[in-house]
């Protein structure tokens, strides 16, 4: 099979103060050494001077050398030659005492031949696979601190097969400090080499990161590649250091402005130019001419020597320096034009002066005016007048400028109004015949329509009173109860990402921290955080008194909530945790979820430890992809991107779906989160897009949704206890009750 590489490159075009970074992709010119494959490498050297930054710019340039020189049939051979001459290369320059390099070097050479991988690594640099949505760190346990032995730079090797569709991402390890691995490998696992660039380039610019260094490379077939179309030219190059707008794109951008500004003023400059020529030509006219015989400068003795200069067999070239030519009409036309410069500034400052001096005189006259006016009572009306007139322009210009970001006019707002109100009435003329589905279908539009104005001053309130009436009516219609007016019972300093409620007490968790407080009203506490470097806080589920956090460093902790400690969650020598983006516990088991590879992994217990994940469903006969929440009663229930549930029992998909979602909101939006356990006779689903909170019963039919402020824009988690009849809900920083 043909393979086809495509890769991008994350780096810096010139060298930073603290560190030389570079990395590069190469390929032999020579035909003969075409099937060598291509060379990827990574440099870092921590000490930026001069010397230093050479020795990794020649550890680059000396192994693409004897790599393709190379005399071996094995592709390994020759890698592995190349490297062992490098750290000869390397030897030789500290003996000629180069040394401040030694230690401060991290860097990959690499080389893919077809579908083979050859790499070997130097000091703290990294180097992962992406495979089928999983994480594989192919340098696990080799990074560290560069050996001091010159010999010894380059000496880990790893070689192996690649698959199709298998991406590599080589890097320094400062990437990791600024995103995670679970968001690197959504990124690039999801998106082509250079789109997944893009994404991650702007993530780091964001927070003006420029000590990172990578390439992300994937592995296809060559009919795959050819076949997908090329929307755009994105390169395979970005610089940190430099904008990602091109040159010719901002001087195009440039010259659009610049064009009708050069053709205003050639222009005036050409109307300008042509009134001066007009008025000195005029001026010419008026002035007496010279005669023909005159003698402005006379001739020196002997007469004038024109004759002798041009007309003379022989030139005597001393000749011409007898006379310059000091009299001419460009002179003359240079001084009479420096001449009416002058008088064309002096007369525009005139009248500069004269307009100046105009407008403080009505100034003056028109507080006069005022004095006199506040002074007598008989003219004292008119000031009054004026005062009137003045506020009410005073008003009208406030209005202009307040509506100046809306489009519809007063007039077409109005339209737009009588409009929402006349589908409001015809709704309920339709109910009054016992046509629901059409009147719904009409309520939804009057309350659409009024949307679009609310924010026009002239029919604000009009249209807000639209809304509230349509909306009540239409929630009769579709079981729902509206919450508008609702006060927080909880905030935190963070952001809150989960929620979880314990005999009257609320955990919330921010990226690291975790914060108590009574779900009823109360100042909450930090009581723990999660460690330093291990990740921050994605998801979690709870069991009885504990909760458990998952990170994106795919660790897992245990919060008690009656100690209020926090510890790394114990799992077998031979076991790990796996990427996942929902966690869900039952009877003592975890549930991992992993909606890019569409994998559920089940961690059983004991008394000390979980054992090692089992897969729990077969991908083949579930599709659990793009999914994003699970919930456990007994069943497994996953919540898809796009609104679905799927429901597993005994690690196979049963016949269940969603219905009679009233309509004209029938589909699930944007989908958070799922939530129902063994002691919860309902499922409840957040959608976020639409701020509300759908129920179903076990076989999936609607039972009712329950509408959040319109305000609520940061909706992360929510908690239903039925039992109390409340739904706790997690929006920015904090959180709301709700009765049910």
């Amino acid at each position: 099979m043909a393979y086809e590489i495509q890769f991008a490159r994350i780096t810096n075009s010139g060298k930073l103060p603290d560190r030389f970074l570079t990395c590069q992709h190469h390929t032999s010119d020579n035909l003969t050494q075409k099937g060598m494959g291509e060379i990827f490498t990574c440099i870092e050297m921590l000490s930026p001077w001069f010397p230093t930054a050479q020795v990794g710019q020649m550890v680059i340039n000396n192994f693409v050398k004897y790599y393709y020189r190379g005399g071996s049939t094995s592709d390994l051979v020759n890698f592995e030659e190349s490297l062992k001459k490098v750290n000869e290369d390397l030897a030789q320059i500290t003996q000629n005492g180069e040394t401040d390099w030694i230690g401060n070097l991290n860097g990959v050479t690499s080389v893919i031949v077809g579908n083979s991988l050859h790499l070997s690594t130097s000091g703290q640099s990294e180097v992962f696979i992406f495979r089928d949505g999983k994480i594989n760190h192919l340098t696990e346990g080799m990074t560290g601190p560069v050996e001091p032995h010159p010999l010894k730079t380059f000496t880990n090797i790893i070689s192996g097969e690649l698959k199709e569709q298998d991406s590599i991402l080589l890097s320094n390890k400062e990437l990791f400090e600024h995103l995670s691995l679970e968001a690197l490998r959504q990124i690039i696992s999801m998106n082509p080499p250079s789109l997944a660039a893009m994404q991650i380039i702007k993530l780091l610019r964001k927070d003006k990161v420029k000590n990172v260094n990578l390439i992300i490379i994937r592995l296809g077939l060559k009919e795959d590649v050819s076949s997908k179309p090329i929307t755009e030219n994105l390169g395979n190059v970005f610089y940190l250091d430099k904008s990602s707008e091109s040159a010719w794109k901002v001087f195009g951008q440039i010259g659009k402005i610049l064009i009708p500004v050069n053709q205003s003023l050639g222009k005036f400059f050409n109307n300008s130019y042509l009134k001066i020529k007009e008025r000195i030509s005029k001026r010419k006219k008026s002035q007496p001419s010279i005669p023909i015989n005159a003698q402005p400068f006379a001739a020196k003795e002997g007469g004038d020597n024109f004759h002798k200069e041009f007309l003379s067999g022989e030139r005597d070239d001393s000749l011409l320096k007898d006379e310059e030519v000091k009299y001419s009409p460009e002179y003359v036309h240079y001084y009479n034009q420096e001449k009416e410069k002058k008088i064309t500034r002096r007369n525009t400052w005139t009248i500069i002066l004269k307009i100046l001096n105009w407008i403080w005189i009505k100034i003056l006259n028109l507080i006069s005016w005022i004095v006199d006016s506040a002074r007598d009572r008989k003219r004292r009306k008119y000031l009054y007048i004026l005062g009137a007139i003045l506020l009410i322009l005073i008003i009208i210009v406030t209005v202009v400028i307040k509506n100046r970001g809306n489009n519809v006019g007063n007039f077409q707002a109005q339209k737009i109004l009588n409009e929402a109100i006349a589908a409001g009435n015809d709704g309920k003329n339709l109910l009054s015949t016992g046509n629901q589905e059409q009147a719904k279908e009409k309520f939804a539009f009057s309350i659409d329509k009024a949307r679009t104005i609310v924010d026009n001053s002239f029919v604000a309130n009009d249209a807000k009173n639209t809304i509230k009436n349509s909306q009540s009516e239409l929630d009769k219609l579709t079981a729902t109860t509206r919450y508008i007016d609702l006060k927080p019972s909880i905030t935190i300093p963070d952001t809150g990402k989960g929620l979880y409620v314990v005999s009257g007490q609320a955990y919330i968790i921010s990226d690291s921290d975790i914060y108590e407080g009574n779900i009823v009203s109360g100042t909450p506490s930090k009581i723990a955080s999660i460690p330093k470097n291990k990740g921050n806080f994605i998801t979690g589920t709870r069991s009885d008194i504990s909760i458990y956090l998952y990170t994106n460093n795919q660790n897992v902790f245990t919060l008690d909530v009656s100690t209020k400690k926090i510890e790394q969650t114990k799992i077998s020598s031979d076991g790990r945790w796996e990427t996942s983006n929902a966690i869900a516990g039952y009877v003592g088991s975890l549930y991992l979820l992993d909606g890019i590879v569409g994998q559920i992994y089940k961690h059983s217990s004991n008394n000390t430890e979980f054992q090692k994940g089992e897969e729990y469903i077969s991908t083949v006969n579930v599709n659990l992809r793009q999914s994003n929440s699970l919930a456990v009663d007994g069943n497994i229930y996953v919540l898809k991107n796009d609104g679905q549930i799927i429901k597993i029992q005994k690690s196979k998909k049963q016949d269940f779906s969603l219905k009679n979602i009233p309509s004209p909101y029938s589909t699930i939006a944007k989908p958070i989160k799922i939530f129902t356990d063994s002691d919860t006779p309902s499922i409840y689903v957040l959608d976020g897009d639409q701020k509300r909170i759908l129920e179903f019963d076990k076989e999936g039919q609607f039972i009712h949704q329950y509408a959040l402020p319109d305000e609520f824009n940061k909706i992360t988690d929510f908690v239903v206890s039925q039992k109390a009849r409340k739904i706790w809900v997690l929006n920015d920083k904090s959180i709301y009750e709700l009765s049910i």
